[in-house]
């Protein structure tokens, strides 16, 4: 059984114009609106929430430990999750909050402006994961650590010590680094129950202070990480170990949007990892299954099946 413990919202996806706009005080005008030729999408959104629906797509037993609110989007949320075949048992439907969402605007260039609404995720406690689905996990991954703040850090260090004292494969992805993001500091007394820590380039500098790739990924093995994996886009996934270091490049596809491509690898990794496969296979079949998402046009919607992955990755 899977695990996943991280955020789960709505995000609403704008994209069809060449440029972003330009403000200039609360009138209409040629550069503050823009005519967007692709429709509004809602599509599932949150780390947790994507990881988990890719786990499922791929056929392995998930779990999402999360939040929603008692309102509209979070019903539609828990629709889509049920309907993957997501165990919801740690799921909360918070009756005074409302479900979180993301509002994400995206040009032709892929330049990207986000806003968040925390919501629910802002109140889910530890007490809120049952205690045997922590117990019963063949893999626990906990996510979205910056917008979780009553999990972070302590709630999150116990879930991943009570994981491991039972057997379970533990990854914890640092992301993403907005708000107040992950610091070393805080990171270090969590990294003896994690076996994978997982980041992207951005949330590496930003919690080590290091530009290079090499030198943050070394600082964290430094401060106790046993394996560091850094997910860099269109250049694929490095990951580093005490006197190792692998790249496995991404596979070349038509891109839609990115968005819940670095969940999608979370999901392929784990999944991977899980069923036997190296690492460095794992990361490989990671970075099949991001390039699937961010191909289908669909978002987290469009994830491959365990076949479509297998076809894809032989090609």
């Amino acid at each position: 059984m899977f695990v996943i413990i991280g955020t789960a919202n709505i995000d609403l996806l704008i994209s069809g114009f060449e440029q972003m706009p330009i403000v200039h005080g609360d009138e209409f005008t040629t550069d503050s609106l823009v005519f967007c030729e692709e429709p509004l999408q809602l599509v599932l959104g949150g780390n947790g929430a994507n990881c988990a629906y890719a786990l499922a797509g791929l056929g392995a037993p998930t779990s999402l430990c999360s939040a929603v609110g008692a309102d509209e989007l979070g019903r539609i949320v828990h629709g889509w999750l049920a309907e993957q075949g997501v165990g919801l048992a740690g799921f909360v439907h918070h009756p005074s909050c409302a479900t979180a969402y993301t509002t994400i605007v995206s040009d032709r260039s892929r330049n990207r402006l986000a806003f968040h609404h925390p919501g629910a995720l802002a109140a889910y406690t530890l007490a809120d994961i049952p205690v045997e689905l922590l117990a019963g996990a063949s893999v626990v991954l906990a996510t979205g650590f910056t917008i979780m703040p009553q999990l972070r850090p302590a709630g999150f260090a116990q879930a991943l010590t009570t994981a491991r004292e039972h057997g379970a494969l533990t990854a914890l992805d640092i992301g993403p680094a907005i708000g107040n993001p992950t610091a070393l500091a805080e990171l270090a007394p969590l990294l003896e129950s994690v076996d994978y820590l997982i980041a992207n380039r951005h949330e590496l500098s930003i919690c080590t202070g290091e530009t290079s790739v090499e030198r943050g990924a070394q600082t964290l093995l430094a401060a106790g990480a046993r394996c560091v994996i850094v997910k860099q886009g269109g250049a694929g996934a490095t990951l580093f170990q005490p006197g190792r270091q692998v790249h496995v490049p991404a596979f070349a596809v038509e891109v839609y949007s990115t968005v819940g491509a670095g969940d999608a690898f979370n999901a392929g990794l784990l999944f991977a990892r899980q069923q036997g496969a190296t690492l460095e296979e794992a990361v490989r079949f990671g970075n099949a299954a991001a390039a699937l998402v961010i191909s289908s046009g669909r978002g987290i919607l469009g994830c491959p099946s365990l076949a479509r992955v297998i076809e894809f990755m032989r090609r």
